[in-house]
């Protein structure tokens, strides 16, 4: 909820750090906040973002978390539903990304769902620590984001006595199943070699990875 603020636009009043109780006051409710989000992707991004200038809030920071406030005050409630289904063998985990989206570090946000059937399982909105030099590495950031969560959901459910379920990473973008496809930075040689080990899972099987459209990937 909100629009995005842009430093362009910013004076010298809204970058002024916050002091005192205001300070303390922003740290609490984007804290509570953040506790929310655990079941509300609705405001996922929303708190992460205010979540990100917690140490050094500023003016602006405080005006964003007063129209988050705003936000919650026409949805008080959300309710997650869980209905009977079939017992589902694959495990289908959407992610996306916003290449360069944060206007002050050109850092991406990485999000996604873990679906188990119609059940929404995890969900999460997470800045990418990396600098993502194009649209599509960022998207493979993301995908490899989705498959570190997809395998920990697995390992959990493998705890509980959930075995044999198929991982299966959903994504818009081309270029990222190329690149979780093959072997190798190939003709990219920025991407860090810690981020590679999403083509070994899905060249051993472990992990597959699925074109969609855009459109049915929001």
């Amino acid at each position: 909820p909100g629009d995005r603020w842009y430093p362009k636009n910013c004076s010298d009043e809204d970058l002024k750090e916050l002091s005192g109780e205001k300070a303390k006051l922003y740290r609490a409710v984007a804290a509570r906040a953040n506790y929310l989000a655990q079941d509300r992707s609705d405001i996922r991004y929303s708190v992460k973002e205010l979540c990100r200038h917690m140490s050094k809030p500023r003016n602006i920071d405080y005006e964003q978390l007063v129209k988050f406030g705003r936000y919650l005050v026409g949805k008080m409630r959300v309710i997650n539903k869980f209905d009977y289904q079939k017992n589902w063998k694959i495990i289908d985990t959407c992610t996306d990304t916003d290449h360069a989206g944060c206007p002050e570090t050109r850092k991406s946000t990485s999000g996604g769902i873990i679906m188990f059937g119609t059940h929404a399982i995890k969900h999460w909105s997470s800045t990418q620590s990396l600098i993502a030099l194009s649209s599509g590495e960022a998207e493979y950031y993301g995908c490899v984001k989705a498959g570190s969560q997809a395998l920990g959901l697995k390992s959990m459910l493998s705890d509980l006595g959930v075995t044999g379920k198929r991982l299966r990473i959903k994504t818009d973008a081309s270029v990222a199943k190329s690149l979780a496809s093959r072997r190798g930075l190939g003709g990219i040689r920025h991407i860090e070699v810690n981020q590679l080990w999403l083509q070994e899972k899905v060249n051993s099987g472990d992990i597959e990875i699925e074109k969609v459209m855009g459109v049915l990937n929001r």
